[in-house]
């Protein structure tokens, strides 16, 4: 069961915090509920490939390097856009204690694994999870004039998408990042290198093998004058 309170009056965001554990079927103990975790994603990948984009949550070798040009003791805003069931931002939220993370989930179903996943790690309060689209997130963000993020994360399927829709992103991901700051993307090819090349100052790739499947990272920096 889980009791609603408020989160961000500005976003208009609402958090879940359990009072005790689910007793779905699928959840009677933890590595259950791990599992369902797992099968929930997979089925939203065959239901919603141009949403998901993948079939499994990512592994470390991926998170590792997504998250590797931040720092430890970093303190300011970071933004996650795609969290799936929360494998990247559990691992964050543990290697930068101090930093306001910001993550959102457009789906429901894996919104609340990660939500899950956090408490269970004991990191519930140090990221917050929303059901927005990352183009609504941004929009509030730029709306209400909040704190810009010195790194945007994402993993949301940019090859699924159209021209016009993967532009208009990319736009408003370099307008909401502050200045000098770093996008850090991944994809499953270099389909959308040009593009993101395009909207930042500078940009270099790497692929990451071991990665099922492999894939390969975007870090693409804004300007710092622009």
């Amino acid at each position: 069961m889980a009791e609603r309170s408020g989160w961000n009056k500005n976003l208009g965001m609402e958090r879940l915090v359990y009072t005790h554990r689910p007793t779905s079927p699928l959840q009677p103990i933890s590595i259950s509920r791990a599992v369902a975790a797992y099968i929930h994603f997979f089925w939203a990948g065959l239901a919603k490939q141009n949403q998901t984009g993948a079939f499994f949550p990512s592994q470390r070798f991926l998170i590792e390097k997504m998250i590797s040009p931040i720092p430890p003791g970093y303190s300011g805003q970071i933004v996650e856009l795609g969290a799936g069931t929360g494998a990247l931002t559990v691992r964050l939220a543990r290697r930068c204690p101090e930093a306001r993370i910001l993550a959102c989930e457009i789906n429901p179903t894996l919104a609340a694994d990660s939500r899950h996943n956090l408490m269970q790690a004991g990191l519930a309060g140090r990221a917050r999870i929303v059901t927005d689209p990352a183009e609504q997130l941004l929009s509030k963000m730029a709306r209400n004039g909040l704190e810009k993020p010195d790194f945007i994360l994402s993993g949301i399927p940019l090859g699924h998408f159209c021209h016009q829709r993967t532009t208009a992103l990319l736009d408003a991901i370099s307008h909401t990042i502050r200045k000098g700051g770093m996008y850090i993307q991944f994809q499953y090819s270099l389909i959308d290198r040009r593009r993101i090349k395009a909207s930042f100052s500078s940009l270099r790739t790497v692929p990451v093998l071991l990665n099922l499947p492999p894939a390969v990272v975007y870090y693409a920096r804004k300007r710092a004058g622009y």
